[in-house]
């Protein structure tokens, strides 16, 4: 049907003007009031999701720090106690338990081992240790050794495999006319030996701990 807008009369132009017109702000009113927000609000939503998104990657990274931290903590006090357990003297037994290092290190090495001696001090003091203040004492030990150089060095290195917290403090060499081959050796060793019983030191990283 062909629309012929010169046959409308005054009154019908009027009324197909306003028909338009209404149509028009309908549309303007529908956009201003619901497509505007509805786009604002998916915006809106996409950036709440974006920064919830943020959040949950680094309460992600920050629960695995945690427990990474965790993990290495437990390992670390693992290590330590290993390494104390074969590595410091025990408590109130020291002699015997270096006496038992060095035997047997010294025979498979071809060393002689004679006049050996022991005490204990505080490590890196040279006062008497504070009670309380200290869990670990160096214990000095003191020996002569008939030996070759080779044999010598063989004995350090396996002492040294064996406990890796042994450190030689004093060494001295003195040539034997009658034996070339053998020399006398003045050796002093240290060792952290426990300055009270084990049981009663504090767990590292715990308040009390030295």
């Amino acid at each position: 049907m062909k629309f012929n807008w010169s046959s409308l009369t005054k009154e019908q132009k009027q009324i197909v003007f306003l028909l338009v017109l209404g149509v028009v702000i309908a549309g303007a009113l529908l956009y201003a009031f619901v497509v505007i927000p509805l786009q604002e609000g998916a915006e809106r939503r996409q950036l709440e999701g974006n920064a919830l998104r943020e959040k949950l990657i680094k309460a992600d990274l920050a629960l695995k720090y945690e427990v990474r931290a965790k993990a290495d903590g437990v390992l670390k006090l693992a290590q330590f106690a290993v390494l104390t357990n074969s590595a410091v003297a025990p408590f109130g037994n020291a002699f015997a338990w270096a006496t038992g290092q060095l035997y047997p290190v010294a025979q498979e090495a071809g060393v002689e081992l004679e006049n050996l001696g022991g005490n204990s001090q505080p490590l890196g003091s040279t006062g008497p240790a504070t009670a309380g203040t200290r869990s670990f004492a160096g214990f000095t030990a003191q020996m002569t050794l008939q030996c070759s150089y080779s044999a010598l060095l063989r004995f350090l290195h396996g002492l040294e495999a064996k406990n890796p917290l042994v450190t030689v403090t004093s060494l001295t060499i003195d040539r034997r006319e009658t034996t070339p081959g053998r020399h006398q050796v003045g050796l002093m060793l240290e060792w952290p030996i426990w300055v009270k019983d084990p049981a009663a030191v504090a767990p590292v990283g715990k308040p009390g701990a030295p």
